[in-house]
């Protein structure tokens, strides 16, 4: 949801050569930075628009404050008086630089503060999106609204549910190659998509596209089950996630997420259809399936599958592939043959020759995320992210 707030700001002092915003809750010289103009504005907007009063307002608190062990800070907090006249937060607002993603992972980070401190009201905003919530005990869960109340709404409970709506349709399967098409050529030259290519040949992009609506289609769930090497607990629907790639690229959109439960620990996988390209060429972009891993010590995309080179068309089934390539963090690459052992080892039906075969879907309907080819796809392309990330933790093992 777009940003509510109008950008005005506290004024501009110079220190030391650089420019401090006066921070009218701190009532110090804060130098800007991009997440610190942020900040500012929404301060002005909780006092000018929400009527928060000022005392109210804490900026960048340590979380030990409220009791809490931990080293971390919230970026605002705003308090009111409960039936004992004792000064409690209701609101915790994080605020992002412009160009930081919204994504689940920073969610997440604000409402665990929330949590915290027993906070009712979130917001997180990077300036130009803002997203708002209000914990719903009966659900235990925070449910979206319209926006942030005002310090009396707030007070008195007052809010705005935010209605998503239902979901639209789903292009008719004999209507997906017009749709792309269409979408092609209503794009700038420099913009090639979101998540399907625009260079793409249409033999491969018709059918992705139609893996992709199903990805997102969050009416048909896959079935809870054992599924090659996990157990699928829940299909999770779609996240909007953000996740980086050993070569320093950065993707940002919403993934369809499973949490599984691999060798004993619970974890989530996620799969997503994003734009790719090298940055020695920036100008040859293609379609990628990526499979993304979180488990407790990063995000990472365990598996990028880039269609151009790893999908097949025969007539009308579509194939799909992987040569097998892998890049172990900052150790470089890892060796293909050595990633076959462990396939061998562990998950042997994938192996076609020198590559690994994911699976076979006839393109002759619309793909749905109960349909048997379908969740054969889903349980080979998480089954192979898992022992590639296996043989990821072998590598630096050994190297280190």
């Amino acid at each position: 949801m777009e940003a509510a707030f109008s950008g005005k700001l506290p004024p501009i002092y110079k220190r030391n050569g650089r420019e401090c915003y006066l921070d009218p809750i701190r009532k110090k010289l804060i130098y800007i930075t991009p997440e610190e103009t942020v900040r500012q504005s929404v301060i002005l907007y909780l006092t000018d628009t929400l009527h928060v009063p000022i005392q109210e307002i804490i900026s960048e608190q340590h979380l030990s404050h409220y009791g809490i062990t931990s080293k971390k800070r919230a970026d605002i907090v705003i308090h009111a008086l409960d039936a004992d006249q004792q000064s409690v937060p209701i609101a915790v607002i994080e605020c992002k630089a412009p160009n930081v993603y919204l994504d689940m992972k920073a969610k997440e980070q604000m409402f665990e503060y929330c949590d915290l401190m027993g906070a009712t009201y979130a917001m997180l905003t990077n300036g130009i999106d803002q997203y708002c919530f209000r914990y719903d005990a009966e659900k235990d869960d925070y449910i979206s609204l319209t926006t942030l109340p005002d310090y009396k709404g707030m007070l008195s409970d007052q809010y705005e549910e935010w209605d998503l709506g239902e979901l639209p349709p789903r292009i008719p399967f004999d209507r997906l190659e017009s749709y792309l098409k269409k979408d092609f050529s209503d794009r700038e030259d420099d913009d090639y998509g979101d998540g399907i290519s625009k260079l793409t040949p249409l033999s491969l992009a018709v059918p992705i596209f139609n893996l992709w609506e199903g990805l997102l289609d969050t009416r048909v769930k896959m079935p809870t089950g054992k599924y090659g090497l996990f157990e699928l607990i829940e299909d999770y629907g779609v996240r909007m996630l953000s996740y980086g790639n050993a070569a320093g690229g950065k993707f940002f959109g919403p993934y369809r997420s499973f949490l599984v439960k691999v060798n004993e620990n619970t974890e989530f996988f996620s799969i997503g259809v994003t734009t790719y390209c090298k940055s020695t060429s920036p100008d040859k972009v293609k379609t990628c399936i990526v499979v993304a891993h979180d488990d407790e010590k990063e995000a990472h995309h365990a598996l990028q599958l880039v269609v151009e080179d790893n999908v097949a068309i025969t007539g009308d089934k579509v194939s799909f592939y992987h040569s097998g390539k892998i890049a172990v963090g900052r150790q470089g690459s890892g060796k293909i043959d050595e990633l076959r052992m462990f396939v061998e080892d562990r998950y042997p039906r994938i192996i076609s020759g020198k590559r690994f075969f994911l699976g076979s879907i006839v393109h002759d309907r619309l793909w749905r995320l109960d349909d048997p080819d379908v969740i054969g796809l889903i349980e080979n392309l998480i089954s192979y992210s898992i022992v590639r990330d296996e043989y990821r933790e072998y590598v630096k093992a050994k190297r280190h």
